[in-house]
């Protein structure tokens, strides 16, 4: 079955890249406020989000966004301590809550202090049951064709009933905690932010290729609005600004 994105988005650089779609986050999160009052999105780690928290947290839209009602959740984390430079939570922190007036209590990791992977994922799903559907998933995508932490050739790929799992990554030798399909995929929308010439090739694989299934980006079908955002550098050289 090929692999269809709702929305392609594609800015003229990187820069244009958060500036654009951190609008369009404030725009959808003002939306939800205004239609359910409230907002809930499930942020992701890595380079790219985090010049996409740094956008947000910078005037005019520091000033734009409904920070008060504004819950925040985590789409994957590592099995390591919330002040550890290699946290999702850390860089979130650092580019986002110390810079924007995000009360504590809106904030949720994922736990990592359990001695168990499985134990502080069971932990994290029972904090987000009432969280659930997210109105927006935040995601970015790896040069192996993985998001979040659903990693090629992972047992958490088939977990089709639990909304957070504990996944061994053999090629990292670590453990780490994720959302599954079955939680992202009930998401009122979700967008994959991704950029640079290093991610043209698994893009074109992905999108025209004969395979993507084998990719795990391509088990992100939500029931709600899926929509890309990539710059030019790594648009694939045959694709327009419109879907696939």
């Amino acid at each position: 079955m090929p692999y269809k994105p709702d929305q392609f988005h594609i800015s003229e650089n990187a820069d244009r890249l958060f500036l654009e779609c951190a609008e369009n986050i404030v725009e959808y999160a003002r939306q939800c406020v205004k239609e359910h009052g409230s907002f809930s999105m499930a942020l992701a780690g890595g380079s790219t989000p985090k010049q996409l928290y740094l956008q947000l947290s910078t005037s005019p839209l520091l000033e734009q966004m409904p920070w008060a009602s504004c819950q925040f959740y985590f789409g994957d984390e590592r099995m390591v301590a919330h002040d550890h430079t290699d946290s999702n939570y850390a860089m979130a922190k650092q580019a986002l809550f110390e810079r924007a007036p995000v009360a504590a209590e809106n904030i949720h990791p994922m736990p990592t202090d359990c001695t168990q992977a499985a134990d502080c994922a069971a932990k994290y799903q029972r904090q987000i049951t009432d969280a659930t559907p997210f109105d927006l998933v935040l995601l970015g995508m790896g040069p192996d064709g993985h998001t979040a932490s659903l990693f090629p050739d992972t047992d958490i790929l088939t977990e089709n009933k639990k909304s957070v799992a504990a996944v061994y990554v053999d090629k990292l030798a670590a453990w780490r905690i994720s959302l599954t399909f079955a939680c992202i995929n009930r998401s009122k929308r979700v967008i994959v932010l991704t950029q640079g010439k290093g991610k043209k090739d698994i893009i074109q694989e992905i999108l025209y290729g004969d395979t993507p299934q084998q990719y795990p980006i391509t088990g992100i079908r939500p029931a709600g609005l899926l929509s890309w955002y990539l710059d030019k550098d790594a648009l694939p050289q045959h694709a327009n600004n419109e879907a696939p």
